[in-house]
């Protein structure tokens, strides 16, 4: 599959679309490092941004056992899980949330052509809740956080899931992704997936249908098939 605008398919094709939240609609995912750079570094694991940022659309807790068993540090129990998760949050939540430029206008461009939108996260609807504004959450019809699901990304329950909510056929759907683990959750459901280079350069979203540069390319790409 062409990973340029030579793969893009027909207008009737775009029925559905599914939207990662963080590095795709929230610019939130060095905040989200650093958080977690500041509580791993209290367990004596020195991490860089990269560490981080590959794992993301992991759900906290896998991503922290992988970069335990990573880094080959007994990992943490459930209690010290849990201590930890909160105290990053607890960083997370004191840094000021942040939409990317262009994402509510794709947005609200695909609801007004009547395409059926969900949000599809990693991350703690707490999470959610703290960085997206009320009318950006009120485009989606379905909204799936980890939370809601028993296997987060790379496994495609997270896409299922939000398939399901939406009464979507996944040939008629489009996931909007930014990093590895959740290329691999889209395209394991089923679903055309395009990667944007928010967070990682097109050197790692080769499994991504189409990678796109900036949400730019992206509400043009939805523009050229959904005009009326």
């Amino acid at each position: 599959m062409n990973k340029t605008a030579a793969g893009m398919r027909s207008p009737d094709f775009i029925k559905f679309v599914l939207f990662d939240m963080d590095g795709v609609i929230a610019d939130s995912m060095k905040n989200h490092a650093a958080a977690w750079i500041a509580v791993l570094g209290e367990k004596g694991l020195s991490l860089s941004e990269h560490d981080i940022l590959k794992r993301e659309g992991m759900s906290g807790e896998a991503s922290v056992m992988d970069i335990f068993n990573e880094k080959g540090v007994e990992l943490p129990s459930r209690g010290e899980f849990r201590a930890m998760m909160e105290k990053k949050h607890d960083i997370f939540e004191r840094m000021t949330p942040r939409i990317y430029p262009g994402a509510r206008e794709i947005l609200v461009f695909l609801k007004g052509r009547g395409i059926r939108l969900a949000l599809v996260t990693g991350s703690l609807y707490r999470t959610v809740n703290h960085m997206i504004p009320g009318d950006i959450i009120g485009c989606f019809d379905a909204v799936v956080s980890s939370e809601k699901v028993e296997r987060g990304k790379p496994d495609p329950e997270p896409y299922l899931k939000a398939i399901e909510h939406l009464g979507a056929d996944p040939e008629f759907s489009v996931a909007v992704e930014n990093a590895p683990m959740g290329i691999l959750s889209a395209k394991r459901a089923g679903l055309y997936c395009i990667a944007v280079e928010t967070t990682l350069d097109k050197n790692h979203l080769d499994g991504a249908d189409l990678v796109l540069s900036n949400h730019g390319e992206i509400l043009q790409y939805f523009m050229n098939f959904l005009k009326m």
